[in-house]
């Protein structure tokens, strides 16, 4: 193996060990991670973790007990869906600090990633470094 393709493994190595590190320590700073939010009209606030799973609704004061049954089911449904689109930001925000550029964070984060595309992609930004598989194409 020539002096060059195995210093191009040793630092791609090093790469993978400190973007392994950083990214343990982000899924470790997420642990514990809460995102409070209060309704418009103040009478509840919900409070979610960092995957978006309800964790506490508190009410603040007894005004919910006269409400229509629809109303504080859409209140509900509203302020758990702003409280989890702030979470996933605050996630993807973190994971940004780590994770290159190009990476569709907010892709992966809500299920709709194109992990074969992604794979692809990573695949065509290898050069072709001589004494590889494959880099007799072209």
């Amino acid at each position: 193996m020539s002096t060059a393709w195995h210093d191009e493994i040793e630092r791609a190595y090093t790469e993978l060990e400190q973007s392994q590190q950083a990214i343990a320590q982000v899924q470790h700073d997420m642990a514990g991670r809460t995102t409070t939010v209060r309704s418009k009209n103040r009478a509840l606030s919900v409070v979610v973790d960092a995957q978006g799973e309800v964790v506490e609704i508190k009410f603040h004061s007894r005004g919910y007990r006269s409400m229509p049954a629809p109303e504080l089911s859409a209140l509900l449904v509203e302020t758990i869906a702003e409280a989890r689109r702030q979470a996933i930001a605050e996630v993807a925000s973190m994971f940004s600090a780590v994770l290159p550029p190009s990476m569709p964070i907010m892709d992966m984060l809500s299920g709709t990633a194109d992990i074969d595309e992604m794979i692809s992609e990573a695949m065509r930004q290898i050069p072709d470094l001589p004494g590889t598989p494959g880099a007799e194409r072209g």
